[in-house]
């Protein structure tokens, strides 16, 4: 974060008060490079785009990654519910197996991440739920097996960043809130 200012008539004023560079807040999720782990590192064989969001803390983040992975995963926004829905609708229509309950169920556990994910015909993917000294990092790595993958990536890319933060901050309010 850049904490220099500048000299304005009236006052002083930070120079991250813009439209394009805005500090890190307690609970609000922000993109960030996906970290390198041990669990990421072996997760697919073959990686076709990734992202990574954070929400920081003043101090180390409260819970544990399983606690975190529950808090995004099961229970999140209406809005975010509702268009899981909608895809499990659309994607029987175009020949792609729902994803259904098993889709973020833990496939692999360290005590600071815990790792989820599924395979499916057309894509397989991984979402890691990193916890470090100051964030917890949500990331997803991908990997596309046809051109129904591909044309369903093309899609979910426009909505994820959207969905993922959205998911992250109120999981971030949940696991406060529940300890």
């Amino acid at each position: 974060m850049n904490t220099k200012t500048e000299a304005i008539t009236g006052g002083i004023r930070p120079l991250y008060r813009s439209r394009l560079v805005r500090p890190e807040r307690a609970g609000h999720a922000y993109p960030v490079t996906v970290p390198q782990t041990a669990l990421l590192e072996d997760a697919l064989p073959r990686v076709d785009w990734t992202d990574a969001y954070a929400v920081s803390f003043p101090g180390r983040p409260p819970g544990d990654p399983q606690q975190w992975a529950d808090a995004v995963f099961h229970g999140p926004p209406a809005w975010v519910a509702a268009l899981f829905g909608v895809r499990e609708v659309l994607v029987r229509v175009v020949g792609i197996e729902p994803g259904g309950d098993h889709a973020f169920d833990t496939v692999a556990w360290h005590p600071d991440e815990v790792l989820l994910g599924t395979d499916q015909g057309h894509l397989s993917f991984r979402a890691s739920v990193l916890l470090e000294s100051r964030r917890v990092v949500l990331s997803t790595v991908v990997q596309v097996h046809n051109g129904r993958g591909r044309a369903y990536s093309a899609v979910v890319r426009r909505v994820h960043p959207l969905v993922v933060r959205s998911m992250l901050a109120r999981a971030a309010r949940k696991v406060q809130a529940a300890t």
